[in-house]
């Protein structure tokens, strides 16, 4: 099984709206990460572009609209962040990781 792609923080503010709304056209897609981050439009479409040669979003044109669409799932995005969490703080400890939120975070 190969991995998913490895998305940034900044990536992830991009995939949000697609998580939560689904396929979007441009614009759309551009409105909802601008009430996340006032980014310019240029910096939307770096990120974009970005995730589209990563295959974590396609883009498809469908009755004469563009759409993007999530090819990532959100659950794999937080897997892999969780693993890279405990990789570099718990040395891949699980039981690490469980002690520290317990103590931080209490039953």
């Amino acid at each position: 099984m190969s991995q998913p792609p490895r998305v940034t923080e900044a990536e992830s503010v991009v995939m949000g709206p697609l998580w939560r709304l689904g396929p979007l056209p441009p614009a759309r897609l551009m409105a909802e990460v601008k009430q996340v981050q006032p980014w310019a439009d240029t910096t939307i479409k770096t990120l974009l572009g970005r995730l589209i040669q990563k295959r974590a979003v396609r883009s498809e044109k469908l009755d004469g609209v563009v759409r993007y669409w999530p090819l990532l799932q959100r659950a794999d995005y937080v897997r892999g962040e969780v693993r890279a969490l405990l990789d570099r703080l718990f040395e891949g400890e699980r039981q690490a990781l469980i002690a520290f939120l317990q103590s931080e975070l209490g039953p």
